[in-house]
């Protein structure tokens, strides 16, 4: 969430305008906020790594960890979550080298 809220300011404009919205660089004022939210986004994905790697002595019976399938299902699912945010973190950049 916080990576989406930090790129409405740039990809926010370019997709409401393609979507033929009038008034799409209202989202510009998202600006402030990228840098607070960028750092959130790395707090957030480094916690949840911590956590997902992190070596557990006893894995409790109906735990993530207890299974090996919903556990390679939560790292595919924290990758693809990561993958979704450096992409939204670095769309200013993607769309300038585009356009």
């Amino acid at each position: 969430m916080a990576g989406l809220l930090a790129s409405l300011c740039c990809i926010g404009p370019l997709v409401l305008t393609l979507l033929g919205v009038s008034g799409a660089a209202a989202l510009a004022k998202f600006d402030a906020f990228r840098t607070p939210l960028i750092f959130l986004v790395i707090g957030i994905f480094s916690f949840a790594g911590y956590t997902l790697y992190k070596k557990r002595k006893v894995c409790e019976p109906g735990s993530i960890c207890a299974d090996p399938k919903k556990y390679r299902k939560m790292v595919i699912a924290y990758w693809i979550g990561f993958a979704i945010a450096v992409l939204g973190l670095a769309s200013p950049y993607i769309v300038a080298w585009i356009f």
